[in-house]
């Protein structure tokens, strides 16, 4: 637990200045969780790119045998033939469910930077509370650092895929 710790307080040094910055200790939180939520991105976009790399031959070489399985039960879907559609069929589905979970345990690389970031947030910020002028049915009249962080979070999330979709177009 104190190598958590230890990490946090590094963590303090890079980004408390940006909660400093402003004047307004308001625009300096939303601030500073921009940036922690922008790196947290970032990272989590490294992250991804990383772990496809490592994986990509076992990416490729399953979506070449579901392809190859594809086409061979359509084959036999043509010829007439039922058991080899079944049998191909099912493997080419066997092998579409491995891809589609390795996709999703893939994008989970993505995600840990924010629970890393969240973890900060809750060492440094658990005592903040913003004040609604009215109440909402289920949240209350309240929110505090892990609602704000989710806002900033998925709103740099946007930006990021938006800036990224732009610049390959």
């Amino acid at each position: 637990m104190e190598i958590v710790a230890y990490i946090y307080k590094l963590i303090d040094t890079v980004l408390m200045p940006f909660y400093r910055f402003p004047d307004n200790p308001i625009a300096g939180y939303y601030l500073g969780t921009f940036i922690l939520a922008f790196a947290s991105v970032i990272i989590g976009e490294y992250s991804i790119s990383i772990a496809f790399r490592f994986n990509r031959d076992m990416i490729s070489r399953d979506n070449q045998e579901m392809n190859h399985f594809q086409k061979l039960s359509l084959e036999a879907l043509k010829s007439g033939d039922k058991t080899s559609f079944k049998a191909c069929n099912g493997i080419a589905n066997e092998m579409y469910g491995k891809s589609f979970f390795t996709q999703i345990a893939l994008s989970t690389a993505s995600l840990w930077p924010a629970f890393f970031a969240l973890g900060w947030m809750q060492y440094r910020f658990s005592e903040v509370e913003f004040h609604f002028p009215f109440s909402i049915f289920l949240i209350g009249d309240t929110f505090g650092f892990f609602s704000s962080f989710i806002i900033c979070y998925i709103s740099t999330r946007i930006i990021v895929t938006n800036i990224r979709r732009v610049s390959f177009y």
